[in-house]
């Protein structure tokens, strides 16, 4: 335990650089924002799931009165961005893949009549076959989802993934963990359970929708955004605006809610585009509706969880099987499903255990990391697997969980040596709060 007069920081209370302006309501957030001779943008969204972009006629809202600029895929150096692979265009090139989707967008001298200029850019669809279930999408016959532009990186529908194998159509990816031997682990199991679990996708509740400034002069960009991943986002942004990182800034604001869904490349390439080929600072702000429509989700999962343990309680083998509904595009994704896949255990030092877990392509907006991503999926799923082999055995959940939690020195599924383990500490600090006495 370290000795807190010791430290300057640690342990110390440190005041918030900006409770002053939070308490007295100044702080200004991107969409409080207005630059000198700014404009203001409105999205085109697919009203398809999936479709074929027969073509796009911008001529008529190109001449509206008012109307500064439109932008299509055609406007795009880069048409492609990702977290992990570049798979999602910044408009919609060839098709549609989710409804929500963004085809174009349009800057005028108010909001107004850039709503009114929007429904004026005309698009021409050939509806195409959708899947939305991801173990529907994994059968041979499923409508296949991928971009186009992945061929550029990848050989056709097969791509070369992250953990080095091959998927192809609309699986992204197919992760796997092992450790120990499973068969054998159910052969030595006293009691084996077995359940199918799933998880839906689920929507924070922001209170600030996606909002963008980007002002384009001289050669560089300045952008302003709802973005939680200013850094790391930022050569995915420059690429696809076609401008090296040192012409553009990526500048965070106030954050009016994110919970991971804004670690993504979002709105930042259609606000620059259209201040470029407008001349003038743009605001792209998302209304509710549009952000909910557009942005990210958590991911749903479906899981399929073999649980095999000694009749006192010692866990023994684990076997779980789990598919990830990525959405219409990558991004997130693999981080999502790796976490899912390593630590989909729980904190329970399990010997043996198998996990095979799939990413696989929807016609659904992306998924999103949303407050702990990754996480929230397995968890319920394997404290409810807790509870009925407690119920099954006779034994209370408590006991059960204490007996099996990971201590200093315990090895993960993974091979990482467990230190300053605090699991034990809280679990009875709970307890003993909630008056549940136990012994362990």
């Amino acid at each position: 335990m370290y000795e807190k007069e010791k430290y300057q920081v640690v342990g110390k209370p440190m005041p918030r650089v900006d409770a002053a302006r939070q308490v007295a309501g100044r702080v200004q957030y991107t969409g409080d924002m207005f630059l000198p001779g700014m404009l203001y943008a409105k999205g085109v969204f697919s009203p398809e799931h999936h479709a074929k972009i027969l073509s796009i006629d911008t001529s008529e809202a190109e001449k509206f009165p008012g109307v500064r600029a439109v932008v299509t895929w055609e406007d795009v150096p880069f048409n492609g961005v990702g977290v992990d692979i570049p798979d999602q265009p910044v408009l919609a090139e060839g098709k549609v893949r989710f409804k929500g989707e963004m085809v174009a967008a349009v800057a005028a001298d108010t909001y107004e009549i850039a709503m009114q200029a929007a429904k004026r850019v005309k698009v021409e669809y050939e509806r195409l076959p959708a899947v939305f279930d991801p173990r529907e999408a994994m059968k041979e016959d499923a409508p296949v989802i991928p971009s186009e532009r992945m061929a550029e990186h990848y050989k056709g529908n097969v791509h070369l993934v992250s953990t080095g194998h091959l998927a192809g159509g609309n699986l992204r990816d197919h992760i796997k963990l092992r450790r120990g031997d499973v068969e054998e682990g159910f052969k030595d199991s006293d009691v084996i359970i077995q359940k199918k679990f799933m998880t839906s996708a689920q929507k924070s509740a922001a209170i600030e929708p996606l909002c963008t400034i980007a002002d384009w002069q001289n050669g560089a960009v300045t952008i302003w955004s709802t973005q939680q991943c200013p850094h790391g986002n930022a050569p995915a942004i420059a690429t696809a605006i076609g401008l090296p990182l040192s012409k553009m800034r990526v500048i965070c604001q106030a954050l009016g809610g994110g919970f991971g869904e804004k670690n993504q490349i979002l709105i930042e390439p259609v606000t620059a585009l259209l201040s470029k080929k407008a001349g003038r600072p743009v605001k792209l702000h998302f209304s509710t509706r549009e952000h909910l429509m557009w942005s990210g989700t958590r991911h749903p999962v479906h899981m399929d969880i073999k649980l095999g343990a000694k009749r006192d309680g010692t866990l023994v083998a684990l076997e779980r099987l789990t598919i990830t509904g990525a959405g219409a595009y990558r991004s997130v994704a693999a981080y999502i499903t790796g976490k899912v896949a390593f630590w989909g255990g729980g904190p329970y030092n399990i010997p043996n255990q198998k996990a095979d877990c799939y990413i696989v392509a929807t016609n659904k907006q992306i998924g999103s990391a949303l407050r702990g991503f990754g996480m929230a999926q397995p968890t319920y799923a394997i404290e409810l697997m807790m509870n009925m082999l407690a119920e099954e055995i006779g034994m209370d959940p408590l006991q059960l969980r204490l007996k099996n939690i990971y201590h200093d020195g315990d090895y993960t599924a993974t091979g990482q040596c467990v230190r300053s383990a605090g699991i034990e500490p809280v679990l009875r600090k709970v307890a003993d709060l909630a008056g549940w006495n136990v012994e362990g």
